[in-house]
């Protein structure tokens, strides 16, 4: 009895344990299927004085996500591979939804990620809701999918999944902001929809060590694979 409860107790942990390339080796990619997917790359995540950068930061220094994140969209760009950015972004008019979520309604309401509206260039440059400065020259490169902005956690409110399939895409390297919300629901949302999905452990960050604990299991039980940044580099230049 005490062998199965053993064997059993060993099998949960197999499977509850992330599971990385090193287990079956860095994968290889179809190049032209294959899309390195960057969620939420925003100043209110990224920067110091950004309104959500004190609930990351510790994550952030801990993994190096900000430059790991910058390899990822500079290898697409060396590799000639496709680079979509899938941010969030709040306007004035999304103050009036009724049913927003408990973290949405706080967002809403610290103005978190926002802007006036998406026609409205006024004030944009350089907020909360803008892309990060050093990432830019890779996303308005005129070649970078910016898809419309996300509205809670997933892309079921935009037109990401269209975008990536209408391009031949059906393999995305995964990483971005924030590892336990909006990477995961990316996550699961693409392999829903039929897409092999590896996510990038250390190109993600979460607010505080048990949050990113948590993303790393369903990450490990959920995708493809887990690869660290070195190894996504690796499986896309190879």
């Amino acid at each position: 009895m005490k062998k199965a409860v053993a064997a059993l107790l060993f099998s949960l942990s197999a499977a509850l344990s992330p599971l990385t390339a090193s287990a079956e080796g860095v994968p290889t990619l179809d190049k032209a299927r294959t899309a390195v997917l960057i969620t939420d790359p925003q100043n209110d995540f990224l920067r110091e004085d950004g309104k959500l950068y004190k609930l990351l930061a510790d994550n952030l220094k801990e993994l190096n996500t900000i430059e790991n994140i910058k390899a990822l969209m500079k290898t697409s760009k060396k590799a000639d591979v496709t680079l979509a950015v899938d941010p969030l972004v709040y306007t004035a008019l999304d103050n009036n939804w009724a049913n927003a979520g408990a973290l949405q309604r706080q967002l809403l309401d610290m103005k978190a990620l926002h802007r006036t509206s998406l026609s409205d260039p006024k004030g944009f440059e350089g907020s909360g809701a803008d892309f990060y400065e050093p990432y830019k020259q890779y996303i308005f490169d005129g070649k970078t999918v910016v898809v419309a902005p996300h509205k809670m956690y997933g892309p079921e409110s935009n037109d990401l999944i269209y975008q990536l399939r209408s391009r031949g895409i059906d393999t995305v390297v995964l990483g971005g902001m924030v590892a336990n919300l909006c990477v995961d629901s990316h996550m699961r949302a693409l392999m829903e929809n039929g897409f092999k999905v590896y996510v990038v452990k250390d190109a993600v960050a979460a607010p505080g060590a048990d949050a990113y604990k948590a993303a790393l299991v369903n990450y490990g039980m959920i995708a493809n694979g887990v690869l660290t940044t070195a190894e996504a580099v690796q499986a896309l230049t190879q």
